[in-house]
């Protein structure tokens, strides 16, 4: 299994199937990888405090990208230092379709997001993917930050492309387009 090859599967699935399909798959992907209860362990952290503090965030974002007619907004999360996450605004943006994320280099503005130390915990007992275990991991790591991210802008009004994706995650996944 290739975490990459999984990534370029997940966003096709962001468009096609619902974030409780896309949790359910990789709950049981880590389920069936990993031996124990890690997928349960994982699955068990409560977001409400970082899906709260992701929305406070992406509200501001909102206003900025209104106030400066920007393009696009990139939620970013870092897995090696407490998952800390910041939200970057651009007045450019590439479509998945161009295939070329350069622009995700140039933002205009930037603003702290959360943290999930849980999640980080998890990630630096296992890695990114030196193992099937750290790959199923992971994946399911960045599957409940994609959900619980989805789920906060897909409550909201967004009309710029809404993008997501770990440090030096390449390409981007998008959200909305």
């Amino acid at each position: 299994m290739n975490i990459f090859d999984c990534l370029d599967e997940l966003q096709a699935e962001l468009f096609e199937k619902s974030y409780e399909e896309i949790e359910a798959k990789y709950y049981e992907l880590c389920s069936t990888q990993v031996e124990g209860n890690e997928a349960e362990r994982i699955h068990n952290i409560n977001l409400d405090t970082f899906q709260m503090k992701v929305k406070s965030s992406l509200q501001e974002a909102v206003c900025i990208v209104n106030e400066q007619s920007a393009k696009a907004i990139y939620f970013e999360y870092d897995m090696d230092n407490d998952w800390e996450s910041t939200f970057f605004i651009y007045d450019g943006y590439s479509s998945l379709i161009e295939e070329d994320d350069d622009w995700a280099s140039d933002w205009i503005d930037e603003m702290e997001g959360p943290n999930n130390k849980e999640f980080a915990q998890i990630y630096q007992e296992n890695g990114f993917d030196a193992t099937e275990k750290a790959r199923a991991i992971t994946l399911f790591l960045i599957v409940r930050t994609l959900v619980a991210f989805g789920t906060v802008a897909k409550s909201m009004k967004l009309n710029v492309p809404l993008c997501i994706g770990f440090h030096d995650q390449d390409p981007i996944m998008r959200i909305k387009e």
